[in-house]
């Protein structure tokens, strides 16, 4: 039975790459990796903000700290599937995500204040 991390500290450093490097790139990890469970999965996020955008709007600003807070699914949930509700932070460049897994449908309880939180780890 594999384990789902919910506690996250890495580096995420973006690039932006043609069609044809993706593709060789594949190719090149093809011998050092395989797909997990959620390797060929579409996913889908809703990502929370205040009524004024302030986080979205200081994020555009690159500032040394921010921090997101959403909801992510690994293809088209249903209200029983399970969902990830989570924290993510960036401080100088490092990134910080925390997460609790729930069905949608307790997230969405959850989110608007009429659900509780998990009892995980976090």
């Amino acid at each position: 039975m594999k384990t789902i991390q919910n506690t996250f500290m890495r580096y995420e450093i973006k690039y932006l790459v043609t069609a044809e490097q993706r593709r060789e790139l594949m190719r090149l990890m093809e011998r050092y990796m395989e797909p997990d469970e959620f390797g060929r999965s579409t996913i889908c996020n809703i990502y929370y903000d205040t009524p004024d955008m302030r986080l979205v709007r200081r994020s555009i600003e690159k500032p040394v700290y921010k921090e997101k807070l959403r909801v992510r699914c690994y293809g088209t949930p249903s209200a029983n599937d399970k969902v990830f509700v989570e924290l993510k932070k960036k401080y100088d460049e490092v990134v910080f995500k925390r997460r609790v897994s729930m069905r949608e449908l307790d997230a969405e309880k959850y989110l608007i204040g009429e659900g509780e939180c998990p009892k995980q780890n976090q």
